[in-house]
C-alpha cells in the first residue's frame, strides 16, 4: 500500500476541521464544480451549433460543385454543362463513394395578381439525391415526388415567400423564367408545400421545382444542367476534394480528354459567412477553457495553503519521523486531489443534467432571425466528456505540484513552537 495517499485520506479537510478550512474546502469544491460544468455545457452546445448549421448549410449547398464551362480566352463562361461520361467519371474518381447528381439552379419570378418576388429555383436528379434536408424542413403541405410525371409542375416555397405573397398550399401561381439570352418562359406552378429553415436570409431567396420543369424553362435538353453537385464528403473534406477535382479536371482539359474546361467551387466558400461563424465559436471555446481553468486552479492553490496552514505539526511530526519532502508534497497533492473529485462529481451532475434536460426539452430558446435556432442546441459527446474530465485532473495536478512545495519545506524544529 502507498503511504502518502493513505495519510492523505486521514487528514481532515472538511468535516472537523476549523471554519476557515472547511470554507477553503467548500470553495475549491465550488470552484472545480462550476469550471467543469460551465465547460461541459459549452462544448456541448457549441458542438450542438456546429451540427445544426452544418446541417443546413449543407442543405442548401453541395460540398462541391462542377460549374458550367468557362473559356479562358474569353473570359465567358457558358450557362449550362452536360453530365456526360467523361466528365462524370473524372468527377467519381476524385471523389470516389459521394453522392453525385446532375443540378439546375434558375432565377425566376414568382407572381400571383396582386404581387410578385424574385426567387431562385432549385432542382436537383431525385434518383442521385434524397432530398432528406428538404423534407425536414415542411410546415405545411408535402414534399413532392419529383421522379413522378405528375409532380412535374409542383413547387415548394418558403414560409417567408408564401407570407408575402399570401400563397397557401395548392395555390398556383405563375412562374417567370428569364433566360442569358434575354427568353421568358412561362410556367403554372402548384404549390405542394411550404418550408422553414430557420435561415431567413436563405429560406427568402431559395424556392424548389422539379427538374424537368427547370430544364424546360431554360431550353435545356434531358442530361443537361447548370451544376453538377458531389455531396456527402463532408464540410472539413470539402476543400482538398475540390481542390483535387479541379486539378483532375485542368489536366484532362489540356490533354484533350474532355473539350471544355469546369471550374469548381465547394461550399467552404460558399457558405463561408456561417461556417466562418462556426469557427469564432471555437475560438470562444478555447477562450471560456481558459478562464474556468483559471478559476478552478485559484481556489484549489487557495485551498492547498489553507490545508498547509491547518496541518503545520501534521507535516512538522511526518518529518522528524523520516517523511522526505516528496513525500510531504505527495500528501498533500493526494489531499487537494479530493476536492477536485468531489467538484467533478458535482460538476458532472450539474452539467450533463442540464444538458440532458436541455436535449429533451429544449428549455432555453433562441431568436432564430439571429442564431437560425429557435432552441440552444446541445450535442453530448461522452468520448469528449471523458477526455474534459480526464484533462481536468491532469491540469488540477499540475497545478497544485508548485504550491504544494511549501509544505515540503517545512522545518521540523520549528513546528513545535507553531500555534
Amino acid at each position: 500500500m502507498r503511504v502518502s495517499p493513505w495519510i492523505a485520506s486521514r487528514l481532515r479537510i472538511g468535516a472537523g476541521s476549523s471554519r476557515s478550512a472547511r470554507t477553503g474546502a467548500c470553495i475549491a469544491v465550488a470552484g472545480v464544480a462550476l469550471a467543469l460544468a460551465v465547460m461541459e455545457f459549452t462544448m456541448a452546445v457549441v458542438a450542438g451549433f456546429r451540427d445544426e448549421i452544418r446541417g443546413k448549410v449543407l442543405g442548401f449547398d453541395a460540398e462541391v460543385v462542377v460549374l458550367p464551362p468557362y473559356d479562358p480566352s474569353t473570359g465567358i463562361s457558358a450557362e449550362a454543362l452536360r453530365a456526360d461520361s467523361a466528365l462524370m467519371n473524372i468527377v467519381s474518381l476524385s471523389a470516389p463513394g459521394a453522392r453525385v447528381a446532375l443540378a439546375v439552379q434558375r432565377p425566376a419570378v414568382i407572381k400571383t395578381d396582386s404581387d410578385f418576388t424574385a426567387v431562385y429555383f432549385s432542382a436537383c436528379d431525385p434518383s442521385a439525391h434524397d432530398f432528406a434536408f428538404e423534407r425536414s424542413c415542411i410546415v405545411d403541405g408535402r414534399w413532392p415526388d419529383f421522379a413522378a410525371d405528375s409532380a412535374r409542375d409542383q413547387i415548394v416555397i418558403s414560409r417567408a415567400t408564401a407570407e408575402s405573397m399570401q400563397l397557401a398550399v395548392a395555390d398556383r401561381p405563375m412562374l417567370y423564367f428569364v433566360s442569358d439570352g434575354g427568353t421568358i418562359r412561362s410556367r403554372r406552378a402548384t404549390v405542394a408545400g411550404i418550408f422553414d429553415s430557420r435561415m431567413q436570409e436563405r429560406d427568402r431567396a431559395t424556392a424548389y421545382a422539379s427538374l424537368p420543369m427547370l430544364q424546360s424553362a431554360g431550353g435545356l435538353e434531358p442530361g443537361w444542367g447548370t451544376r453538377i453537385e458531389i455531396r456527402g464528403i463532408g464540410v472539413d473534406s470539402a476543400t482538398v476534394v475540390a481542390d483535387r477535382l479541379q486539378a483532375a479536371l485542368v489536366s484532362q482539359w489540356q490533354a484533350d480528354a474532355i473539350s471544355e474546361l469546369y471550374p469548381v467551387d465547394n461550399v467552404r466558400r460558399s457558405g463561408a459567412v456561417y461556417l466562418n461563424w462556426l469557427d469564432l465559436l471555437d475560438t470562444n471555446v478555447v477562450v471560456i477553457f481558459i478562464l474556468m481553468l483559471l478559476v478552478a486552479a485559484s481556489t484549489l492553490v487557495a485551498a492547498l495553503f489553507i490545508i498547509v496552514l491547518e496541518h503545520i505539526p501534521t507535516i512538522g511530526l511526518l518529518r522528524a519521523i523520516g517523511a522526505t519532502r516528496s513525500m510531504v508534497r505527495s500528501v498533500f497533492i493526494a489531499a487537494s486531489m479530493r476536492l477536485v473529485v468531489r467538484g467533478m462529481l458535482a460538476g458532472n451532475i450539474v452539467g450533463l443534467g442540464l444538458l440532458l434536460l436541455q436535449r429533451a426539452t429544449r428549455i432555453v430558446p433562441l431568436d432564430p432571425e439571429m442564431y437560425y435556432l429557435d432552441h440552444v442546441p446541445v450535442a453530448v459527446d461522452w468520448l469528449s466528456v471523458l477526455a474534459l474530465n480526464a484533462g481536468v485532473v491532469a491540469a488540477a495536478w499540475l497545478v497544485l505540484i508548485v504550491p504544494s512545495g511549501i509544505a515540503s519545506r517545512v522545518d521540523p524544529a520549528r513546528t513545535m513552537r507553531y500555534e
